[in-house]
């Protein structure tokens, strides 16, 4: 089943949550997937799925606004003010449920809201863009008026970087001692971590995908527009936090990549 964006400009909205952006439709367009309100089935992308021919819970009806401006929050403060009051031995707490190092969790800026926990997303040159949260019971949506974006912690001197999917993923590469960054979901953000891979002056990327389809088919895509060496890691479990939930090691990693297939870069970088 094919899934196509929703676009504003194209007057495709999410007949969910009324918005031109995030979204997915299938092409029947008898299902959809919306980014912002939740349902009993949740996706792989960080969404919700929704059947049209259920029932909706919520559908916003399009009311004119009136011409104002409206202020963008403060991110920065936001989470600046939601670190400062993160009680570490909380975080401790949430480490250990992930199976991460506590350290790995500082180190891409985790914070505690006080009833979700979040992640800076940030564009390549390092700039808070938006913010991912995470409820205790693992659902995921963002604070309103943030952009997508990556995640990452300061990475210096890293010939082979790895790309995998999501901040809790990403604290489980840090904690193997991965040179590693991530973006919010298998596909999106390509031209960002472009840039990001350039200005880390990065020679080979391996793309660590989830094991299942859409993880594959975002990793295929990606090596498509790769200017670097590259290959396509697939974990023996879930994703990459279940691999070092279940013993997964850094040297089984790298082990296993020396095997890969490497491909070549398709594009000369600018």
């Amino acid at each position: 089943m094919g899934m196509i964006r929703v676009n504003a400009r194209r007057k495709i909205l999410c007949p969910i949550c009324n918005h031109g952006d995030w979204c997915g439709l299938s092409g029947d367009r008898s299902i959809a997937i919306c980014m912002r309100i939740e349902s009993d089935k949740p996706t792989q992308n960080g969404g919700w799925l929704h059947r049209l021919s259920d029932p909706i819970a919520f559908q916003p009806k399009p009311v004119p606004r009136p011409a104002i401006q409206e202020r963008a929050p403060d991110l920065m403060s936001l989470w600046n003010r939601w670190q400062r009051e993160t009680d570490p031995y909380y975080l401790d707490g949430f480490a250990m449920t992930l199976n991460v190092d506590t350290e790995a969790l500082r180190s891409i800026g985790c914070a505690w809201t006080g009833r979700a926990w979040a992640f800076p997303m940030k564009d390549a040159s390092g700039k808070m863009i938006g913010i991912r949260l995470r409820a205790e019971s693992g659902s995921k949506w963002a604070v309103t008026g943030s952009h997508q974006g990556l995640f990452f912690s300061d990475i210096e001197d890293a010939k082979t970087v790895f790309l995998v999917e999501g901040p809790t993923d990403l604290a489980a590469a840090l904690t193997l001692g991965l040179k590693a960054f991530a973006r919010p979901a298998c596909l999106g953000q390509e031209q960002m971590l472009l840039d990001y891979v350039r200005r880390v002056r990065a020679n080979r990327l391996v793309i660590v995908s989830d094991n299942d389809l859409p993880g594959l088919r975002g990793a295929e895509k990606l090596q498509g527009m790769l200017p670097i060496m590259n290959c396509v890691y697939v974990p023996p479990a879930k994703d990459l936090r279940e691999f070092v939930s279940l013993g997964g090691t850094k040297d089984l990693i790298e082990s296993s990549i020396r095997d890969l297939v490497w491909t070549r870069p398709r594009a000369i970088a600018a």
